[in-house]
């Protein structure tokens, strides 16, 4: 071993050596970090580092040494190292993690569009993408029928060879200027896939027909259709949802919204389930129903359905409660505030009686 280093926090990934320094090389990481390292410093620390965002995958230097590439995630993004690690254009048309990249020559052999390098990008949505980084845009796309793992080219750049995730590797060749008589167009885009079979055709019955364009990103114009989020329900809800009434009235008897225990009543009453909850209710679980009755029967509100529940409740279960002294201090306290209603009531009525003779000698002036 020539050379120790460390700085990175998770599994290293990728690298690259520079094509214009045989002593500095990149490295990427999982740690979403890419460093770039010269040997030649003593304190053996990265020179740059910049952050990709999601764990790298596979990192390159560009042709001129100056400028790397990264991927991970589904986004390509290019980074300036001679301006001190500034990042330049991210591109994001992949659907999937970008699994590999690598730079390659690309166009016809003479004239403005001759070989000129672009950046080669693969990744799990069966994918290939060429960026032109002179430009900042994508030039070319080619969908292939499994994800793909890899790319790599040849010296020479005539040759481009394809690995995916089923074991089958795709190649191409950069038809010479022999062969230019049998086709005019001389680029890449004309090789085959040595290894590519043949696709059928996609009918209403496959099971593909229903998933095509599915990967798709919307336009800028596109109107979209988001999907619904799904609502929460609450306890009493879902056990409503399935027949079991008595454990629902029972678990919003145990909470504190009054609001819920008087929906889930109404529901039981609706489906004339709730006397038959009340009779099977033990001791505990009457006592939690009696106190909500001495709390709210009285309330305006709520007092058309509470203060006849409150008279079923005494007729069905009168020698549960004589048998309880528990359920006994719940009647009495329910008796004081019936009895504290009325009074309050007869009081009203004194009032009103005093008020009505004003009012209609105050109408017939």
């Amino acid at each position: 071993m020539v050379l120790d280093l460390y700085g990175h926090r998770d599994y290293v990934r990728c690298g690259d050596c520079s094509p214009t320094d045989g002593e500095m090389f990149v490295t990427g990481s999982y740690d979403h970090t890419v460093k770039l390292w010269d040997v030649r410093v003593d304190n053996k620390e990265s020179v740059i580092e910049v952050n990709h965002g999601n764990p790298v995958e596979d990192v390159i230097f560009l042709p001129s040494g100056g400028m790397v590439a990264t991927a991970g995630g589904n986004s390509v993004k290019i980074w300036d190292l001679i301006g001190g690690g500034k990042m330049v254009y991210s591109m994001e048309s992949h659907n999937k993690t970008v699994t590999s990249i690598c730079v390659g020559k690309v166009g016809k052999e003479s004239g403005e569009e001759a070989l000129q390098y672009r950046i080669f990008s693969v990744a799990l949505d069966g994918y290939m993408k060429v960026f032109d980084y002179a430009k900042m845009k994508v030039t070319h796309s080619m969908r292939f029928p499994a994800p793909l793992m890899s790319i790599g080219f040849s010296l020479d750049c005539m040759t481009r060879v394809i690995g995916s995730s089923n074991g089958i590797i795709f190649a191409g060749r950069r038809k010479a200027k022999e062969d230019v008589g049998e086709s005019k167009v001389g680029n890449f885009w004309a090789l085959g896939s040595v290894e590519e079979p043949q696709r059928r055709a996609l009918r209403p019955t496959y099971f593909r027909y229903f998933h095509r364009s599915q990967g798709e990103k919307p336009n800028e114009g596109d109107h979209l259709i988001m999907r619904q989020k799904k609502v929460k329900l609450a306890e009493h809800d879902k056990l409503l949802k399935k027949f079991r009434h008595k454990e629902a009235l029972v678990s919003v008897l145990g909470g504190k919204n009054t609001e819920n225990v008087v929906a889930v009543m109404e529901e039981l009453v609706a489906r004339r389930k709730l006397l038959k909850c009340v009779v099977n209710l033990d001791d505990e679980e009457l006592g939690l129903l009696l106190g909500f009755l001495h709390k709210h029967s009285t309330m305006p509100r709520h007092s058309g359905l509470l203060t006849g529940l409150t008279r079923k409740v005494l007729e069905m279960r009168a020698e549960d409660i004589r048998a309880s002294d528990a359920l006994k201090g719940h009647i009495r306290n329910l008796k004081r505030s019936v009895e504290e209603e009325i009074r309050i009531q007869h009081s009203l009525q004194e009032i009103q009686g005093v008020i009505s003779p004003l009012l209609r000698i105050a109408g017939r002036r």
